[in-house]
């Protein structure tokens, strides 16, 4: 034991210049949106805090399906407190804010120990109001993920969960349009803008005689030269036998992306197919939403 001992320092130094080297030449970071559904009620809008039961499912789903994640966004923590600790116990920390509404529905960062996330320039946190007049509505979460260790920049980071409903794009589009002015305030040229999360886009709505809402906002999107990563067909939630397609990414146009997933429980499934994947089974311990992810080139 005395041995192990006088080695440890040296071992911890060693442990750290390989931490600092790996993550100095990652060519990629893979990031997963995941709405959590009322995460900290139970899945349900008229639970309470004691009511959740989910937890133990979650960690196993991420610990087993998406430990190699580098950063998550979530949406619909009503409990961060709470999802922090979980997440904390899969080596991850989290940001996110306070707010006054008991039941808000709080978008959290999570990033992996190796990485940080500081304020973007004229910040002093990470929350932008997307509609100044509607203070229920939840801001944009948002920083500059860094190298913890080297404190290199290399993504700008944002965290969306729009108004729901499908009569609700004209204020999505004003929540985009407000984003895309703080957007071109503080953007690096020479960073990658990474936009994610549950932007409740349907797909049978009429604006300005668009087709829908993915061609109202990706119109918005383009005037930040960003553009959408994920499919227009597949569920990224379901709800019984119906689905939608709401949780996106977009990217800066000269970012070259990969791996693009979806997990396969929103796709469907037959009773015979294992727990995790079992539509179900998964909208009963995990959410109505699946998570999506893909990896971004940093280099």
């Amino acid at each position: 034991m005395g041995r192990i001992k006088r080695l440890w320092p040296w071992l911890a130094c060693a442990a750290a210049v390989f931490s600092i080297s790996g993550n100095s030449f990652a060519s990629s970071l893979k990031i997963t949106t995941f709405n959590l559904r009322w995460y900290g009620l139970g899945g349900e809008i008229s639970g309470q805090r004691t009511d959740e039961y989910r937890d133990p499912f979650i960690k196993e789903f991420l610990s087993t399906k998406y430990i190699n994640t580098d950063i998550f966004l979530f949406q619909e923590v009503i409990d961060t407190e709470r999802l922090g600790q979980l997440m904390d116990g899969l080596g991850h920390h989290c940001v996110s804010y306070r707010h006054e509404q008991f039941n808000h529905q709080h978008l959290m960062i999570c990033l992996k120990k190796s990485l940080d996330i500081v304020p973007e320039k004229g910040d002093d946190d990470f929350t932008y109001s997307l509609l100044e007049n509607r203070p229920f509505l939840r801001p944009a979460l948002y920083g500059k993920v860094i190298d913890r260790y080297s404190k290199q920049p290399l993504i700008h980071l944002v965290g969306l969960h729009l108004k729901a409903g499908p009569d609700g794009i004209s204020e999505r589009l004003e929540q985009v349009n407000n984003l895309n002015k703080r957007v071109l305030e503080y953007r690096e040229a020479n960073l990658p803008v990474v936009i994610a999360g549950d932007l409740n886009t349907y797909r049978n709505t009429r604006y300005e005689d668009k087709e829908s809402d993915l061609v109202v906002l990706g119109e918005a999107f383009n005037t930040i030269n960003v553009t959408r990563r994920t499919s227009d067909y597949d569920y990224t939630y379901r709800n019984g036998g119906s689905g939608n397609v709401f949780d996106h990414f977009y990217v800066s146009n000269t970012v070259e992306t990969k791996y693009v997933e979806i997990w396969r429980a929103c796709s469907g499934s037959s009773r015979n197919t294992k727990r995790l994947e079992n539509l179900s089974w998964y909208q009963r311990f995990i959410s109505d939403h699946c998570p999506v992810s893909l990896r971004v080139d940093i280099q």
